[in-house]
């Protein structure tokens, strides 16, 4: 008899246990987060960071997975196709209440047959691209924040560091479409009295070293709008190492190379002003709160990213006559990114 009391008393345990996850797992809302790359990138380390930080603000618990397409270097169509259906089944599988898409990769392979679902909200963040590239300008679901070169501040750092002398700016980057939406921000903005010459593409190690001392020829800066997509040779998948690329760039490049992308000086450049991570994993997680709290899509507008990050090696800077004002250096070690 007492066997029996304890049997029926496992199974009524058991069985609430069963019912309460049930409960738990169909009225909890369910974030699904897609990244672009690769779990152990330190851009999307800062984005998880900031974006769980963030998230806190939402009072109940909520079901949360993170996807990783592991786009990093140069995909061919393969792996992008691959990369897409892995990401659907986690959709179709997680039945999301909000999909996060960090990065421009994400948006083009995730998003499209997802716009406009009314059981689903989009937010995006670290996007390069024009909204209508991905179709988020039409669409009734999606909000977020865009990535930016932070023209402004590379414009006064131009300044600084021809100290009254218009300089000449060549720009180079490799072939992904995050490179070249960044070369489409540089051409359209007005860098007087300094002048900006049309930026190159480079797919291949070779095109990079004739970009390099090409420009190196006629520009005094060397700007470079992406660098983790050359590939060794022509038709490789497998990309150049960013810290070798970067090494040899520094020691054959006649013009000061800097750019706008986070850990630049730590791969081996000069200077970096950058988009922040932290803001961009910040109004994500805002968003995501917003939306779970009951906010509708219409009145979260679309923002654009402010906040951006200084790296500098002093010692490159000062080898080749260039010195910046101390503020670049306290923002720099601020950052922890002053070399």
């Amino acid at each position: 008899m007492r066997k029996t009391s304890k049997v029926v008393l496992v199974s009524v345990f058991l069985a609430l246990s069963l019912v309460l996850s049930i409960y738990y797992n169909t009225t909890s809302p369910r974030i699904l987060v897609v990244h672009s790359y690769d779990e152990n990138y330190g851009w999307v380390k800062s984005l998880n960071a900031s974006f769980q930080e963030a998230r806190k603000g939402y009072p109940r618990t909520v079901l949360s997975r993170t996807h990783y397409l592991g786009l990093l270097g140069a995909p061919n169509a393969q792996h992008k196709e691959t990369a897409a259906a892995s990401a659907m089944r986690a959709v179709e599988s997680f039945e999301p209440h909000v999909l996060v898409v960090f990065d421009d990769m994400a948006a083009e392979l995730v998003t499209p047959e997802l716009l406009n679902r009314p059981d689903l909200h989009i937010v995006f963040a670290g996007i390069d691209a024009p909204l209508q590239e991905h179709g988020f300008d039409q669409s009734t679901n999606t909000t977020g924040i865009l990535e930016r070169v932070p023209l402004v501040a590379l414009h006064e750092a131009m300044n600084d560091l021809g100290r009254g002398k218009p300089l000449t700016v060549g720009c180079l980057g490799d072939a992904r479409g995050v490179s070249i939406a960044e070369a489409r921000q540089l051409a359209a903005f007005d860098w007087a009295p300094h002048r900006m010459l049309p930026c190159q593409q480079a797919q291949s190690l070779a095109q990079w070293q004739a970009g390099v001392q090409d420009i190196g020829e006629r520009a005094d800066v060397l700007f470079i709008s992406g660098y983790r997509g050359v590939v060794r040779e022509p038709g490789d998948t497998a990309v150049v190492p960013p810290a070798e690329l970067l090494t040899w760039t520094e020691a054959h490049s006649k013009a000061l190379p800097m750019a706008a992308k986070n850990g630049f000086v730590g791969d081996g450049g000069a200077l970096s002003i950058s988009s922040s991570p932290q803001e961009q994993g910040q109004v994500a997680g805002r968003l995501t709160v917003a939306l779970l709290q009951g906010r509708s899509v219409a009145t979260l507008p679309v923002t654009e990213g402010q906040a951006f990050l200084v790296a500098m090696h002093a010692g490159k800077l000062e080898k080749r006559g260039y010195r910046l004002p101390k503020v670049y250096e306290a923002a720099a070690r601020a950052a922890g990114a002053y070399f």
